[in-house]
């Protein structure tokens, strides 16, 4: 633990003199700590990052005669995260894992209005029995300060808990495999007008059943029911929120081909609101639905990821309960020589809303397009201390409204600690 006392303290000398090189060919001398008491493991963790922001409002460009919100800032944001994960597997079919990790976030403009403190912890338990029966409780907390869902920018002060549980069944030798599940989510905004529209807890639960084609390959169907319920849901004296799901699926999962590993989910979901919304017609709505990530290893050193989704998202509009959520990611990680690692990621969203809207005397149907494209460069000082920059831009443009669109990139330098 001195040794990492002493890293920190070298990093924050090393971010506070920045116009002065430190050399920090001293920490190649060290190994990568052990730290154990017993069968308990801990897992340390801190990292500096500073990144420059060029639209942190993430509003339109001004014009002559048009300025949206604070208008279009730029800021450098330092960022400082420590985290302690624990691992305590104190019986061979018992596993107990834990975490909590705290980021402060300082920015450069309108401090007072963004600083902001983010922590989330977790509480993981698992039994693996007899029979291939395994069983896993955990609780998973977050209190944060961002843009939660893609349809918004202003950024509000939120927490959420997911508490969850499963059991599955897969014996060795044998091809038929299946499980059970259920969580119970809570979402809570702390602004009064992000609470009136999107504080609710959401039940779920459901079962799969499975028929292992390989080994290590399995095919299965799925079904939840699901029950969202929103803590003040009468935002209108005539309104309520409220909604049930069905949700049907079926996928592959492990081992997809040579190469290639993850699972690959289309499915069905089935959902109707208490009510219509006010100024809209869509109270019941079936859509497909798509859960796919895959990764392909051509090399050791390489690994390409494709993720693609389609799902329902709670919305914030009047007219409209929800819109559809597309998106596609692509990221591309390669390990060069010298422990340099490079990586490019692309991404591409697409958020479509069911019903004609009418905001600031503007009435059309909305469909939000969001593209993200970026790379970055690490190299490993050591097995626990690393560097890396990166660089990342975003854009959303929006048939609705020039309102809603956005350009905004980001550059950023950190070092980590990871024992």
């Amino acid at each position: 633990m001195r040794l990492m006392i002493r890293a920190v303290a070298v990093l924050t000398f090393a971010a506070a003199s920045s116009a002065h090189a430190v050399n920090l060919d001293w920490l190649t001398q060290y190994k990568k700590p052990n730290i154990h008491y017993g069968q308990l493991a801990l897992h340390p963790y801190y990292q500096f990052t500073e990144v420059y922001d060029t639209n942190i409002y993430l509003v339109p460009r001004e014009t002559p005669t048009r300025v949206v919100g604070g208008g279009v800032r730029g800021s450098w944001i330092t960022k400082n995260e420590l985290a302690l994960e624990a691992v305590l597997p104190w019986h061979r079919l018992h596993n107990l894992a834990a975490g909590y990790a705290v980021e402060a976030h300082n920015y450069s403009t309108d401090a007072r209005v963004n600083d902001t403190i983010n922590q989330s912890a977790h509480l993981d338990y698992t039994y693996a029995g007899a029979y291939g029966l395994t069983f896993k409780l955990g609780d998973r907390y977050i209190n944060t300060r961002d843009q939660a869902f893609s349809q918004l920018v202003d950024r509000d002060k939120r927490w959420s808990n997911e508490i969850y549980t499963s059991l599955d069944y897969a014996p060795e030798r044998s091809f038929l495999v299946g499980g059970v599940d259920a969580s119970h989510t809570v979402n809570k905004y702390l602004g009064a007008t992000r609470a009136r529209q999107l504080n609710r807890y959401t039940q779920r639960a459901g079962f799969n059943v499975g028929y292992m084609v390989q080994p290590k390959t399995k095919l299965y169907l799925a079904y939840h029911r699901s029950l969202t319920h929103y803590t003040v849901h009468r935002i209108f004296p005539d309104q309520d929120r409220n909604s049930k799901s069905h949700e049907f699926g079926v996928g592959l999962s492990g081992v997809i081909a040579p190469k290639v590993t993850g699972q690959v989910e289309a499915g069905m979901s089935y959902r109707k609101y208490d009510e219509a919304p006010i100024g809209g017609v869509t109270r019941e709505t079936r859509n497909l639905t798509v859960a796919t990530d895959l990764i392909y290893r051509p090399t050791e050193r390489t690994d390409v990821i494709l993720a693609l989704s389609r799902r329902l998202q709670e919305s914030i509009s009047d007219t409209n309960r929800f819109y559809i959520s597309h998106s596609a990611t692509l990221d591309i990680k390669h390990k060069l020589p010298y422990k340099f690692s490079v990586g490019v990621n692309g991404a591409f969203g697409l958020d479509k809303y069911p019903d004609t809207q009418a905001i600031n005397g503007t009435r059309g149907d909305r469909r939000d397009d969001i593209y993200q494209g970026g790379a970055w460069i690490t190299y490993d000082i050591q097995a626990w201390l690393t560097t890396g920059l990166s660089y990342v831009y975003r854009e959303r443009f929006s048939t609705f409204s020039g309102d809603f669109n956005y350009q905004d990139q980001q550059t950023a330098w950190n070092l980590a600690l990871k024992f």
